[in-house]
């Protein structure tokens, strides 16, 4: 039987660098960790596949082309390019022969990264290919999280995770802001929405007199300002009513019931679930809490 290290070596396939990570208990459980980071080279084509990862891959080409795989699509990709995977789900990948790509990568989990990565793909429209704004700043991430990884401390941990997030922020604001004119039309639109909402949320028919002012149904109003903003209009109308009502139990003496109305909240058992789901207690409870003027 031949040497391990041959049977499963990559000399003349690529040139790489890559450095595997365990996490320590603290990481695993509250942190975005590192799996694996490195670079690579391709000189020659040669398809990598994989499924059934507990783990999800950030993917930059930072030369050349290739293509990536994922579930039942295949996306041609080049210089510039990213990808951002499950891999729970099945993936590959395989470089251009004639144009041989330099790829950079992490393998990571932990606290939050499913969370990143189904509103990366809200808003990315369900594609886990993308363009970032600056692949240099992608780069600069994946250099970091490489020389974090030459220590194994909880110093160095605590870094990973704050550059993970940094790169996550990175991939989901880059497909917010595609310079698109028909996402740039959208943008200014639900930019004049939410002006309107911070000013007139009270107002108990806003939401269908914005429906009908800027001509779209209420579904496409929603998914509008989703993807602009991350959050249905309707759920963003609601937390502006529920910010106010803890504003005026705060800062005012003014009684509950009067407070339900002035929020433009203005349903008993709407108020009382707000709070408790919001804050885990009731609204007085909120005002014993938090008012100075009660102590």
């Amino acid at each position: 039987m031949g040497d391990i290290h041959s049977l499963f070596s990559t000399k003349g396939i690529t040139d790489s660098v890559r450095m595997l990570h365990t996490p320590g208990e603290f990481a695993r459980k509250n942190l975005l960790y590192v799996q694996e980071v490195g670079r690579l080279k391709s000189l020659q084509p040669h398809k990598s596949q994989r499924e059934s990862l507990n783990s999800f891959l950030f993917l930059g080409v930072v030369g050349g082309e290739g293509t990536v795989f994922i579930g039942n699509e295949s996306y041609a990709v080049k210089s510039g390019d990213c990808a951002f995977i499950n891999c729970e789900n099945y993936y590959a990948h395989e470089s251009s022969g004639e144009n041989p790509w330099e790829l950079i990568w992490v393998h990571f989990n932990g606290c939050g990264a499913e969370g990143y990565f189904r509103l990366f793909m809200e808003q990315n429209e369900q594609k886990d290919v993308f363009r970032p704004q600056s692949m240099k700043e992608m780069e600069k991430f994946i250099n970091k999280l490489m020389e974090c990884q030459k220590d194994r401390d909880l110093e160095a941990e605590l870094q990973s995770g704050e550059i993970l997030m940094q790169l996550m922020n990175g991939c989901i604001l880059s497909v917010m802001h595609r310079k698109d004119g028909h996402q740039d039309s959208y943008k200014v639109i639900c930019k004049e929405i939410r002006e309107t909402v911070n000013e007139k949320y009270k107002q108990g028919d806003l939401f269908e007199s914005l429906a009908e002012k800027y001509g779209m149904g209420e579904e496409e109003l929603d998914s509008c300002f989703q993807k602009t903003y991350g959050i249905m209009l309707r759920d963003y109308i609601l937390n502006r009513r529920f910010t106010a009502a803890k504003e005026l139990l705060r800062f005012t003496i003014k009684p509950v019931k009067e407070i339900v109305k002035e929020s433009g909240i203005g349903n008993d058992d709407l108020f009382r679930r707000l709070f408790q789901d919001g804050e885990g207690m009731t609204a007085e409870e909120y005002r014993m809490k938090w008012a100075q003027w009660v102590k």
